[in-house]
């Protein structure tokens, strides 16, 4: 693997790392990731259970890429899009507090970074990756006899 893909590779485990704590306070300890963004305390926590569930899940299916971005490249490619959509979901709630959804919509700031510079970086380095795995394997053909 050129360093190129071994960089995306361990981003895309970072990346997974903190998703699955996230998730592990959403799924276990709603109140607690409440608190520490500073929210006002939900009168029900499924739909943040459910959040927290969710992104177990994303982060599961973002392992595959992580142990081997080049096998296929369009799933690598998916996991930076994710990212970036998430970006673009929190700078929207961030900037815009569409429908008054959150009382402190800046609290999202980090998710926004986040999501957006992984997504980007994330693709850059797959991008440059998979360019090198493909110039390597043309100069490795040998010709036809």
């Amino acid at each position: 693997m050129n360093p190129y893909l071994k960089w995306y590779s361990i981003l895309v485990w970072f990346g997974l790392t903190a998703n699955a704590i996230f998730a592990a306070f959403a799924l276990w300890s709603p109140d607690r990731l409440q608190r520490a963004m500073r929210l006002n305390p939900l009168i029900g926590t499924v739909w943040l259970r459910n959040v927290g569930m969710l992104l177990m899940n994303v982060s599961i299916f973002n392992a595959g890429a992580a142990l081997d971005p080049a096998r296929y490249p369009l799933y690598s490619y998916l996991v930076s899009v994710a990212r970036v959509i998430a970006g673009l979901f929190f700078f929207r709630v961030v900037f815009w507090n569409p429908e008054a959804s959150t009382h402190r919509p800046r609290a999202f700031s980090p998710l926004w970074l986040f999501d957006s510079l992984m997504g980007v970086v994330c693709a850059v380095l797959l991008t440059l990756g998979l360019r090198r795995e493909r110039g390597a394997a043309q100069r490795v053909r040998l010709p036809r006899p």
